[in-house]
């Protein structure tokens, strides 16, 4: 091995031009002599030297493949040689091991099923001894057991049969063997047999037992033998002692509180409501105090118990129940309450009707009197404490339901997961919904009811609820609006307390009383069944015989406006009544006429501030008397909008969720209950009180503030020549462009004519009358100034006195409110067309764009923004800005 590789050394040295490092230096040579050649003799020297080195590395190569291809052919050989010499001894090895593996298998298996032989025996020993025990143990508690029962040692006997049945299995009991091993001389019976005679026996008396300790209340001796039931495997009979006996109570209870009820001669008002809210009360504490009682003794053998014992006695709760609710019915003589209610033919809101198509004149008086005739049969109060006292019976039985189905019969969460996962609902939607009982459902309280509770119920609020609007009516009350109409130099403001009739003071009352017992007696139908009878009754009787009709009686004649009093007056006047409820008194203070700046001051300011003169505004308000009609149109008006807020406030604060998910848990009744009272009442109420509005402040537009419009806007723009101004708008001398004279006298008109009615209407009518006036101002205003500028021309201080004169219009007439002002946009560019010059009318029609400001623009570091520029946004048309064009000279 030594002379090889010494032998392969020495060749390796002899080869060392195939080295890289040699050839790259050989590389490196001849690429600097390339790099150096001049000539072509040089680059043919420099091809001889490449040929020389290329034939020197080949021949390199091939002596050192020649000299080392033995070598390597000698070291394989070599190599196979040991291979095989070591093959053959591992071969050897490996089946001397596969022989010592075979003999441990074998081994292994005879120790295994040494090991399960083993295992076999010590089970048929355990077995043997299990079944030697059981035996012993079946004999001892049958021995024990029958000495129990011959000394009644009951409890005794109990616990004996209850280990016989939870640890002995029943083949052993049954079995052949213990057939023959356990009877005996005092005891002949086979086992199964015995134990089914004990079982019969001590049912037997444990049930005798159990009934003595319920007559005489001995709650020891009933806890006793009530746990006894279930070691003897019967706990159906004795959770059946058990509901006879809370049957017992409640029949006693019942009694109890019912007793002297129908020898009374005077009842008191919510008598059998508290009746049935005590009742109530006793079954749930009774129900809370032994239910852990139950849970303890029975829920490990009968899980259902609670839920069974409330299917028990659920029959007795609702014959007691109904038996109050009949007995309620008779007392309280609801037959001949419905059919008085039957024969009431509503004598004042069916004449109002009537009135309502032929438009006669009724006396007040004579209402007043049938009315109050048709009160002494049925006294409003009576149906009223009626209503409240069937729907606590019912919101009682819902507080009841709610109870005993969130407590005792809910289902388990997991099996209503696993119906929604059946159904395909989202766990979301039904988390939390609580589903009725079949057990409340189908009870036959339940049945009573829809089949005679309900609909006497429906009767009785129906009848009520139109009484109500009848009777309002009839005891009407109208503010007086003298304290509104005072005449002061302060500014107009809203009044607090809106002067309106009484009626819809009366009638928001007794709908928030009525609706909210509707709603606690939780009855989905019932609120249903009110909510489309009281709109029908409202919609007949509020909206058409009474707002309606009233407003018609009332119209304004025509050029009659509302106007203020001197009050000095008002002294000798006397005071109007005031309502029952919440009409406000409208002589005591100031009411609704807040304090505030001077109105000649504000005024006299905003006149300076539009004319470069000055001068003090003389009020111009008038003081004659107002016409009783209109008088009565506004009181009606506001009336009308009131009962809009009042109504809408009623409905907001019950269609809250936790109000009504108190009253309604069940599936989905609160979201449907909330839609009802929106939809069914709330919104076609809201709809038909806003169209009553509309027409009737269109009415007293046109019948009262039209002509005073007209006048007004041709005192604005007048086309008679004056001494200073006798073209009108051609002015001659800079000095009348501050004339305030037109703009005084506008503010004293406008506010005579306007200031009564914001002192006196509600503010949402108040701002749809506004923009009514404003809307029908801007018309005029535009259709006088066209016809003036056809009329005459119109020079540069013509233009400028114009545009001062539109100015101050437009800010006092929107000072209260600045959206108005859009409705001025056409006016506005009538006015800048007429006072721009040539070079500003061409630029207003260059065509708008917007313009967005960049980095590149030099708008680095701010935000970007879009800015208008190149013209004016015009709503007039190409047409009219050229003819508006012709007027200026």
């Amino acid at each position: 091995m030594k002379q090889s590789n010494g032998s392969g050394a020495s060749g390796f040295h002899s080869f060392k031009g195939l080295n890289e490092a040699e050839v790259a230096k050989t590389t490196a040579e001849l690429k600097a002599k390339y790099q150096s050649s001049s000539t072509p003799n040089d680059l043919y020297n420099l091809i001889d030297e490449i040929d020389a080195a290329m034939a020197n590395i080949d021949n390199n190569l091939n002596n050192f493949t020649a000299l080392n291809s033995g070598r390597l052919q000698q070291d394989i050989t070599n190599i196979e040689l040991a291979r095989t010499t070591k093959l053959s001894s591992t071969i050897s090895n490996s089946s001397k091991l596969t022989s010592i593996f075979s003999q441990a298998n074998d081994l292994g298996h005879k120790l295994t099923f040494k090991i399960k032989s083993l295992d076999q025996e010590i089970g048929n020993v355990n077995k043997t001894l299990d079944y030697v025990t059981n035996i012993q143990l079946l004999k001892n508690n049958i021995n024990q057991a029958n000495y129990a029962i011959e000394h009644k040692n009951w409890e005794l006997a109990a616990q004996c049969i209850h280990t016989i049945n939870s640890k002995i299995p029943s083949e052993l009991i049954s079995g052949k063997y213990a057939s023959v091993v356990i009877p005996s001389t005092e005891l002949p019976e086979s086992p199964t047999v015995a134990i089914a005679n004990w079982i019969d026996k001590l049912t037997q008396v444990f049930k005798e037992k159990f009934t003595e300790a319920a007559k005489a209340k001995n709650v020891e001796q009933l806890t006793k033998f009530f746990q006894l039931f279930p070691l003897i495997n019967q706990e159906e009979i004795g959770l059946n002692c058990y509901s006879k006996f809370i049957c017992e109570i409640i029949n006693e209870t019942s009694k109890s509180l019912t007793a002297g009820l129908e020898n009374a001669h005077d009842l008191k008002p919510a008598i059998f409501s508290n009746v049935v809210m005590q009742l109530f009360e006793n079954i749930s504490m009774m129900l809370s105090q032994h239910g852990p009682l139950i849970k303890k003794y029975y829920s490990a053998t009968y899980p259902s118990a609670l839920s069974y014992v409330i299917s028990k006695i659920q029959r007795e709760i609702d014959l007691q129940v109904g038996i109050i609710a009949d007995t309620f019915y008779d007392l309280r003589r609801l037959d001949k309450h419905f059919q008085d209610i039957k024969l009431y033919s509503f004598p004042v809101l069916t004449r109002r009707l009537a009135e309502l198509k032929d438009h006669p004149n009724q006396d007040q008086e004579s209402r007043r009197t049938s009315f109050d005739t048709s009160d002494d049969l049925l006294p409003i109060r009576l149906i009223g404490d009626l209503i409240q006292e069937l729907s606590s019976i019912f919101e009682n039985w819902t507080l009841y339901c709610r109870f005993i189905t969130v407590k005792y019969l809910q289902e388990p969460k997991h099996k209503q997961n696993g119906k929604e996962a059946v159904t395909g609902k989202s766990p979301m939607e039904d988390k939390d919904a609580l589903l009725l009982p079949d057990l409340i459902r189908k009870s036959t309280f339940t049945r009573k009811i829809n089949e005679k509770l309900l609909p006497s119920f429906e009767t009785l609020y129906k009848f009520y609820f139109r009484r109500s609007i009848e009777k309002s009516i009839t005891i009407e009350e109208l503010p007086s609006l003298d304290a509104y109409l005072v005449l002061s130099n302060e500014p107009g403001v809203h009044p607090e307390q809106v002067p309106i009739s009484s009626v819809v003071e009366d009638l928001t009352l007794v709908l928030n009383n009525t609706l909210r017992n509707i709603i606690q007696s939780g009855l989905p139908t019932a609120v249903k069944s009110f909510i489309n009878e009281s709109f029908g009754i409202v919609q007949q009787d509020l909206l058409n015989g009474f707002f309606i009709k009233n407003l018609n009686d009332n119209q304004p004649r025509y050029n009659q406006t509302l106007s203020l009093i001197d009050p000095a007056s008002t002294i000798n006047r006397t005071n109007s009544p005031i309502s029952r409820s919440a009409t406000p008194d409208v002589h005591g203070g100031s009411g609704g006429l807040s304090t505030g700046a001077g109105f000649l001051k504000g005024a006299s300011s905003a006149l300076g501030s539009v004319v470069s003169g000055s001068g003090a505004i003389v009020g111009s308000l008038q003081t004659t008397p107002n016409n009783t009609k209109l008088l009565s149109f506004i009181i009606y008006l506001n009336t009308v909008a009131m009962a809009q807020e009042y109504f809408t406030k009623v409905f907001q604060n019950i269609n809250k969720d936790s109000y009504l998910q108190s009253y309604y848990p069940f599936g989905k009744d609160k979201s449907k209950i909330s839609n009802i009272l929106q939809q069914d009442f709330l919104d076609p109420f809201t709809s038909v009180s806003n169209k009553i509005i509309s027409e009737s402040l269109i009415n007293l537009y046109n019948q009262s503030i039209k002509n005073k419009l007209l006048l007004l806007v041709n005192e604005f723009f007048t086309d008679i020549p004056t001494a200073n101004n006798e073209n009108n708008y051609v002015i001659y001398s800079s000095n009348n462009i501050n004339d305030p004279t037109i703009l005084i006298k506008f503010t004293s008109n406008w506010q005579s004519l306007m200031k009564p009615y914001l002192q006196t209407l509600h503010k949402t009518l108040w701002s749809k009358l506004l923009r009514l006036v404003v809307v029908n101002l801007t018309n005029l205003l535009e259709k006088k100034l066209f016809m003036i500028l056809n009329k005459l021309k119109i020079n540069e201080l013509g233009a400028i006195k114009l545009e001062k004169d539109v100015s101050y219009l437009i800010n006092e007439i929107c000072r209260d409110n600045y959206y108005l002002r859009e409705k001025f946009v056409r006016l506005t560019q009538i006015v800048l067309l007429v006072g721009m010059d040539d070079e500003e009318y061409e630029e207003s029609n260059q065509p708008v764009t917007k313009a967005r400001e960049t980095e590149e623009d030099g708008g680095e570091g701010r935000d970007d923004f879009d800015d208008e520029i190149g013209g004016i946004n015009w709503v007039l048309t190409p047409q009219e800005r050229i003819q508006i064009r012709k007027y200026r000279i």
